[in-house]
């Protein structure tokens, strides 16, 4: 299966967090959403998960740069996001499983969005990107989370770049970077990376960028 480039976009805590216990999530500064915006013009789509989408309701568009808006993707295997959140603004795509009727679909697709069905019970994610790529041209994705989706993506070796803003703060708890208990062991199984770069942002807030070493599949 072919695949775009894909990286993922995440601010956390210094132990890793993007959210509190709370749910505070706040960890951005400023020259932090810039860099963050100026990635987004960089690329063709920026994915999310569902509990991003519910709990955000993101645009996931350019405002602070100058450059085009990425298309939205949402990964949405039980139609938890409402027709009018997951077409919140043009050029919205929905992944979700095959299993769904039409009579569900319909409401997307008459909100304006692109419906790409992938995988039974779950999203299988190599699919869904082999459709963004070859049906759809996504060239280039940015994955900015949650958690799960993130996690999800590594260890499917879907990954090339991880891309992180650290805030200097420690929440000693709450929502990780990436969430998938039990997948990786550890010793065994876990996701290696390789520096690329390192830049100070806001003084205090660090942005690393890490290529992915493995599991990554070929993009073909």
């Amino acid at each position: 299966m072919a695949r775009p480039y894909t990286f993922i976009f995440s601010t956390a805590t210094l132990d890793g967090r993007i959210a509190s216990v709370t749910g505070y999530s706040l960890l951005s500064c400023e020259e932090d959403f810039r860099l963050q915006h100026s990635y987004r013009a960089e690329v063709d789509a920026v994915m999310v998960g569902s509990n991003t989408a519910l709990l955000d309701r993101p645009r996931l568009s350019v405002r602070l740069v100058k450059g085009y808006s990425p298309a939205r993707v949402i990964v949405d295997s039980r139609l938890r996001v409402p027709p009018e959140v997951a077409g919140l603004r043009g050029a919205s795509i929905l992944v979700t499983v095959e299993t769904h009727s039409w009579e569900k679909l319909k409401p997307y697709i008459d909100a304006g969005v692109t419906v790409v069905q992938a995988g039974r019970g779950r999203v299988d994610l190599a699919k869904a990107l082999d459709v963004l790529r070859k049906r759809l041209g996504v060239r280039r994705l940015m994955v900015e989370g949650g958690g799960g989706l993130n996690c999800a993506m590594l260890h499917q070796g879907l990954v090339d770049e991880v891309r992180v803003s650290y805030a200097p703060y420690i929440f000693g708890g709450g929502v990780g970077l990436a969430e998938c208990p039990g997948l990786f062991d550890g010793k065994n199984s876990r996701v290696e990376l390789s520096l690329v770069r390192v830049e100070r942002l806001c003084g205090d807030w660090l942005h690393a960028v890490y290529s992915v070493v493995r599991p990554k599949t070929p993009l073909l």
